[in-house]
């Protein structure tokens, strides 16, 4: 009966009905004493075979708490019933678990367990059942069968007097209108029970959060679901009595709501009346709102509380159509602006003692608007936080997964609980050493979160609860923002991604405008500064120079040659000061894939090369002649190295290994890009917009096509792109852009695949394509002025926004 337990699991997890009036007391008014979770079974069998590999179940698998339920219900195994039943679960003792079955007479047992003992006890024989699992108790008494891991359990209900006795009568109410096939019954009245014993604690149930909850599995290939009713009185001071009767409205959190949340409760209301006058029940006496906090709720539908990993909000969404109808510049001490979006500093705070317990009693000081959402916070980080995800799209609104699950759930709630699978693990961190080290193995990727929502009628509630399990290709595809850093000083080059070959990530480095070179970690930890005397030339090249997988940066300024490793440290006798200015950013050559490297300086019409140990390679002796207008760059074909540069005079040199000419160029070509390797050829654009080839070996040039002077180049070896405004022609492909204002296009190689970023300045969004021209999932995602990517373990996007580096993980 081992489903049985996952079952039982599932209801202790979770922190339409017609009138049915025949109820069968011989079985309800046999329910033990103090039980907290009864099921509802026609078909003993059936129940086994509900949730069949269910994959949350096996999440937790193993959990002391559940063998301690397989245990107490192994005797379960033994009954073949296929009729009207009732399985409960109750405490003995101090913390034990009994499993007790209530069904209808059964006059010859099914099961070939020998009978060890019969019990003589207040006129009835009890049998003493022994397995090899545990011993049990059964009898057939007085038109029920009755069978428990627990001897006291039955003698208790052998004394009872089934015709004046009562089990619970809120149980009695929800039973009776609900016992059709398999139904789970968890007692609700204390909030903290189901956890604390799924934990393998126990503590009294004795509060006033509501009565039971009555829940029915619902099947779903997507997620995992149970639905049903929690009952509560409003004459009892109940916790779910504040919402009660409550015109609940269709929940809008969504749209802000980061995904990285640990915590969310959120409440609507057509009327906010309805919520002060359940306040002033609650706690029998008259309830004052401060009128600035009226003002708040008269004008807005639902208030939600959200926890943060480092920070919480208070978000208040505005009824439809509504402006902002607070002037909040006039109520503000100061503003700033964060991603274009203006964050108020509030004379006064906003208090929220008035609404306890709806919400917590905190004063909120920092407020901003985002969409149809206000936004209150005790700190400035919080706005950010809530701006950066909605920017980036990483909002449950926007998750498939989290489409899909509503599916099979109201749009409306008058309550909306979410807690995040790390925040369940957080409470666990005091349970049993093995159960934490089991709880902590769920997978936080593929069940991010645990939903329960509630639409309230009167003293009842529907009820749905539900986690989202999102699988591995989806997940794959997210971004997410994983790492900022906001410069003190104005960031003059960069952000540059650099591997990191201690954790197989990417770090990002940076130049501020008084010269000095940054590094941080993928999270936007600085690592280290070093001082540099001048701008860096074009970008930080990578080199494995001594082979073992450590990595190095080489990167020029107009005045030296630098070799730094990954801590900052200039590697042999580098850094090379020169007297003439560097004019083109330094070129790194691998010629033979061996990390052989050289590093080429370019001083205006002369080129030296030296090696990684700062020595210059006499046997690279360049001829000079005009000056050198682009980078050098190094292109192999076949057995053949090349490299290639333009001049001044509007020639191509195209030399061999040790700086002499390989191959001669007679037209005279006006580049407006950089030469690309394409297909063992190397394309480029001229100054009038002509696409061309050049042929290495040949030295031949062919004008492809011709896209005019404001076209736009990036290649790879095998795709080309082409941008004019907002147009890409990807391999010969046109693709519309969006549209908008975009900075040029970039083409990056990495192992899975090749990707074109580019960002839009009109809103200040970064883009990433496919070589078919399709957005990636989730993009775009905030970002200014410039896009790097690369790819480690993950895929890495690092962009700027101002002095801030941002840092995301896609």
């Amino acid at each position: 009966m081992r489903p049985l337990f996952s079952v039982i699991l599932i209801a202790l997890t979770l922190w339409s009905c017609e009138e049915n009036p025949g109820v069968n007391k011989d079985l309800i008014n046999r329910i033990p004493t103090d039980s907290k979770i009864i099921i509802h079974t026609d078909d003993l069998n059936d129940l086994g075979q509900l949730i069949k590999g269910n994959q949350w179940y096996e999440q937790l698998d193993g959990l002391s708490r559940l063998e301690e339920i397989e245990k107490a219900s192994s005797f379960l195994s033994n009954y073949d019933v296929d009729e009207e039943s009732l399985i409960a679960l109750s405490i003995e003792g101090k913390n034990e678990v009994v499993i007790t079955l209530i069904t209808a007479p059964i006059e010859q047992r099914v099961d070939s367990t020998k009978v060890n003992t019969t019990i003589d006890y207040n006129n009835a024989k009890i049998n003493k059942h022994a397995t090899d699992a545990q011993t049990y108790y059964s009898l057939n008494h007085n038109g029920a069968h009755l069978a428990s891991s627990s001897r006291l359990v039955i003698e208790s209900l052998i004394r009872r007097n089934i015709d004046d006795y009562i089990f619970d009568d809120g149980f009695k109410e929800i039973y009776k209108r609900t016992n059709n096939g398999t139904t789970f019954y968890v007692k609700a009245s204390e909030k903290k029970w189901l956890e604390q014993f799924l934990l393998g604690r126990n503590i009294n149930d004795n509060g006033n959060h509501a009565l039971w909850y009555q829940l029915e599995l619902r099947p779903s290939d997507s997620h995992f679901q149970m639905d049903g009713v929690i009952t509560y009185k409003d004459s009892l001071k109940m916790d779910h009595d504040l919402y009660n009767q409550i015109k609940a409205v269709e929940n809008q959190i969504q749209e802000i709501a980061p995904t990285s949340l640990n915590i969310l409760k959120s409440v609507t209301y057509k009327n906010p009346t309805q919520l002060i006058d359940n306040l002033k029940r609650f706690h029998s006496k008259e309830i004052k709102i401060g009128t600035q906090l009226q003002d708040i709720l008269d004008n807005t539908q639902e208030m939600t509380e959200i926890a943060l990993e480092k920070t919480q909000a208070l978000v208040f969404t505005l009824k439809p159509y509504e402006a902002i109808f607070l002037n909040l510049d006039s109520l503000s001490t100061a503003k700033f602006t964060y991603r274009d979006q203006t964050v108020y500093e509030l004379d006064e705070p906003i208090k929220t003692s008035d609404l306890k317990p709806l919400i917590q009693a905190k004063e909120y000081r920092f407020v901003t608007v985002l969409g149809q959402h206000l936004i209150l916070s005790s700190s400035p980080t919080a706005p950010e936080e809530f701006i950066s995800n909605f920017q980036n799209n990483t909002v449950l609104g926007k998750q498939d997964w989290w489409q899909e699950a509503m599916k099979d759930m109201s749009s409306s709630s008058s309550l909306l609980k979410i807690t995040s699978t790390k925040e369940l693990k957080r409470t666990a961190e005091t349970a049993s050493s093995d159960d934490v080290k089991l709880i902590n193995k769920i997978n936080e990727s593929e069940y991010p979160l645990l939903i329960s929502q509630f639409v309230h009628e009167d003293e009842y509630a529907h009820y749905h609860f539900v986690i989202p399990q999102v699988n591995s290709a989806s997940t794959g595809q997210m971004v997410s923002q994983i790492g900022t850093y906001k410069s003190p000083t104005k960031i003059i080059t960069g952000p540059f991604l650099f591997p990191n070959h201690l954790n197989k990530k990417h770090d990002v480095a940076f130049q501020d405008e008084s010269f000095k070179l940054h590094l941080l970690s993928d999270t936007g930890k600085k690592l280290w500064s070093k001082a540099l005397d001048g701008p860096i030339l074009g970008a930080i090249e990578v080199t494995d120079a001594y082979k073992n997988g450590r990595k190095q940066m080489v990167l020029t300024t107009t005045k030296s040659l630098y070799f730094i490793d990954r801590n900052g440290k200039d590697v042999n006798t580098y850094p090379k000061t020169f007297k003439d200015p560097i004019t083109q950013p330094v070129s790194v050559f691998d010629y033979d894939k061996k990390r052989n490297y050289r590093f080429l300086v370019t001083q205006n019409n002369q080129l030296t090369m030296f090696d990684r140990d700062g020595k210059e390679v006499k046997g690279f002796q360049y001829k000079k002649g005009a000056a050198i207008t682009s980078q050098p760059k190094h292109f192999r074909v076949g057995t053949k190295d090349y490299i290639a540069f333009a001049k001044a005079d509007q020639t191509l040199s195209i030399l061999n290994r040790t700086g002499k000419p390989r191959t001669t160029i007679n037209e005279k070509i006006d580049l407006k890009s950089e030469l690309f390797s394409h297909k063992n050829k190397v394309v480029a654009l001229t100054a009038k917009g002509d696409y061309i080839e050049i042929n290495l070996g040949t030295g031949k040039l062919k004008t492809v096509t011709t896209y005019g002077e404001e076209c736009l180049l990036s290649a790879s070896d095998k795709t080309v792109v082409i941008q004019y405004n907002n147009d890409l022609i990807i391999n010969g492909e046109e693709h519309d852009l969006p549209y908008g204002s975009y900075l040029p296009a970039q083409v990056s190689h990495l192992k899975s695949g090749d990707f074109i970023h580019l960002v839009e300045t009109g809103e200040n969004r970064v883009y990433i394509f496919d070589r078919k021209g399709e957005i990636l999932p989730y993009f775009p995602v905030y970002g200014k002025t410039k896009s790097e990517v690369a790819q480690s373990k993950s895929r890495y996007l690092t962009t700027l926004d101002g002095d801030d580096i941002i840092i995301y993980k896609w």
